[in-house]
């Protein structure tokens, strides 16, 4: 008996426009009368001028509308080709969209404590406000410096000094919140009415 033999052609499909992995369940369709949307992609208020496309799933009739920024307003810059995943579609959809340009490049956090007030340390931390205003945003962090206890939300109020004792003022760690964490140094000397002495270890407050 004779045989004949048929090759199977499989074809692959380039699909631009902004597709990958390619489910085959969306097609491009005018956004113009393809009705509301039930799903977007997230894109900044930075945008001046936009552009749209929209796909249409073909077994649910849902459309996906994918806006990408043509120009950005001041102070920001174009992003090309962020990543949108659609749950509509079932595939990645690239688009463009504006972001904080050099306006928040001097937006990092301080990395050690700086003295401020007489028994009070501050530490900045910086974050840049890409969503609304491309602002960097600046927040205080405040804590007692060596020597001092408590807390502070302003660094003017809240922090103690360690207490003295036979004339001599007890240290502490910079941020200790306690009173306990008070301490006379070993080696401090103190006097009172009986003579002089010297601690030959650290000496902690009690209560």
């Amino acid at each position: 008996m004779k045989k004949t033999c048929i090759p199977l052609i499989i074809l692959t499909l380039g699909i631009s426009d902004g597709l990958a992995a390619l489910s085959l369940t969306c097609n491009v369709v005018d956004c113009s009368s393809a009705g509301a949307p039930s799903e977007t992609n997230p894109y900044s208020s930075y945008c001046s001028e936009t552009t749209t496309r929209c796909y249409k799933n073909s077994t649910t009739g849902q459309i996906v509308k994918i806006t990408s920024c043509a120009s950005c307003s001041d102070g920001a810059t174009l992003q090309n080709f962020l990543s949108y995943t659609s749950s509509v579609c079932g595939m990645n959809m690239t688009y463009d969209d504006c972001g904080c340009g050099t306006e928040c490049n001097d937006c990092a956090s301080d990395t050690i404590w700086s003295d401020g007030n007489t028994g009070y340390q501050y530490k900045i931390t910086r974050t840049c406000d890409e969503s609304t205003s491309c602002v960097c945003k600046a927040t205080y962090n405040y804590r007692c410096t060596v020597g001092y206890y408590g807390s502070s939300t302003n660094g003017t109020t809240g922090c103690t000094r360690c207490p003295s004792s036979g004339g001599v003022y007890g240290t502490s760690a910079a941020g200790s919140t306690a009173i306990t964490s008070c301490y006379i140094p070993a080696n401090s000397s103190m006097s009172d009415t009986t003579g002089t002495y010297t601690f030959t270890s650290n000496c902690y407050y009690s209560n």
